[in-house]
């Protein structure tokens, strides 16, 4: 299966679990499992995805579909400039955080 094929059912599967940003939320948690930028998946749609990578993008897609935030899923958030380690217990910086900061 390739980038494009997994995103391609990964997003309306995530979106019939009620993710409101299921299209981010699954191209942010591939790009993390293959280990590339966002941007990249858009430059290697064609591109093979391993079984081991297909089932940690589903582990994953999995945990978000109960609405395990995706800073949790992929242990960090974007807040200024800089990437913020975050995990379970830490709250994750929202946008109105970084205009109040």
């Amino acid at each position: 299966m390739t980038i494009l094929e997994l995103l391609g059912k990964s997003t309306p599967w995530l979106a019939g679990k009620g993710s409101e940003s299921a299209k981010a939320d699954a191209e942010i948690l591939l790009a993390k499992v293959l280990g590339i930028r966002r941007i990249d998946l858009f430059l290697r749609f064609e591109q093979p995805v391993s079984t081991a990578e297909q089932d940690r993008f589903r582990e994953l897609m999995r945990r978000r579909a109960t609405g395990e935030p995706v800073a949790y899923l992929t242990g960090t958030k974007g807040f200024h400039d800089f990437d913020v380690e975050v995990g379970p217990g830490v709250l994750v910086p929202r946008p109105e955080t970084e205009t109040l900061v």
